[in-house]
């Protein structure tokens, strides 16, 4: 797989995984499936990228999966989400699909109260 593909993933989220970085370098053609997917589905269209990521978070908050969750967050911050949108997005989460799902949120909220530092804030 060109690093061209890894590089474009990386600037549409700020950031890689850890987990994609792994699929990458033990799987290059899932990788790559999984780069088209993202680029076709979370771009701008008639929803914005980051609200497509805010949605994105929410779906993964009411799974429970709150590794996805942190990753979601994180791209959504990169995309110009404010604090508060992330926030009202986890209670829609919860809405949804119960206190289970601001558990799933930890890390994200501490993040967002200054409790842990943007450096550490990798998603994984």
């Amino acid at each position: 797989m060109p690093y061209k593909e890894f590089e474009k993933f990386e600037k549409r989220m700020g950031y890689m995984p850890q987990l994609l970085e792994l699929i990458k370098d033990t799987n290059p053609e899932m990788f790559e499936t999984i780069n088209g997917l993202d680029e076709v589905i979370l771009k701008d269209g008639a929803i914005s990228a980051k609200n497509k990521r805010l949605i994105a978070m929410a779906i993964t908050a009411t799974q429970q999966c709150s590794d996805c969750v942190d990753t979601h967050a994180r791209a959504a911050l990169y995309l110009g989400a404010k604090k508060e949108e992330i926030m009202e997005a986890i209670f829609v989460a919860m809405l949804v699909g119960g206190a289970p799902s601001v558990a799933a949120s930890r890390n994200t909220i501490r993040f967002l109260k200054g409790e842990i530092d943007p450096l550490d804030y990798a998603g994984e």
